[in-house]
């Protein structure tokens, strides 16, 4: 049952994105604000099933901790939903002409290379510039353009070599 109702989130999820991209800020906001909620319950779940696994009883510290793996569910959720929720900040940012540094999470104009507070370099995205086409073979004898494979100049008549 509660993978069916997963399923059900992730199609609603689904039509969410594929929605326009353009969205009010009203819409924005409210997406949020429902992320967030979202973060709070799995930071939630993360946190009871650490302790539980911790073995705490009658508030005596636990003799161990618990493998990382144990977790994995949950943080891979927890990344998803930042993702989400970084995508709408970046939006909202980028409307206002402004990017956030992924390190100390200051804002700065677009086209900045670095930040001015953390000294964060940007990745400098790089345009694919057309190779240009192989120049013709020439004419070791009269300089004039050959066609590719060909044994004689069209001009002067000579064997290439």
């Amino acid at each position: 049952m509660a993978e069916l109702e997963k399923d059900e989130v992730e199609v609603k999820e689904e039509k969410k994105e594929t929605a326009s991209e353009k969205r009010s800020p009203a819409e924005r906001t409210a997406e949020k604000e429902e992320l967030k909620q979202e973060l709070d319950s799995v930071y939630l779940a993360l946190g009871q099933k650490f302790y539980k696994a911790c073995g705490v009883t009658n508030g005596k510290r636990p003799t161990e901790v618990p493998r990382a793996s144990l977790f994995n569910d949950q943080i891979a959720e927890i990344g998803k939903i930042k993702s989400k929720y970084d995508a709408i900040v970046a939006e909202e940012l980028a409307e206002k002409g402004l990017k956030a540094c992924p390190e100390c999470e200051n804002e700065v104009v677009l086209k900045s290379l670095f930040c001015n507070m953390c000294g964060f370099k940007f990745p400098v995205k790089t345009e694919e510039k057309p190779k240009p086409a192989p120049a013709k073979p020439k004419c070791k004898f009269c300089g004039a353009e050959l066609e590719p494979g060909s044994a004689f100049c069209a001009e002067c008549g000579k064997k290439q070599v």
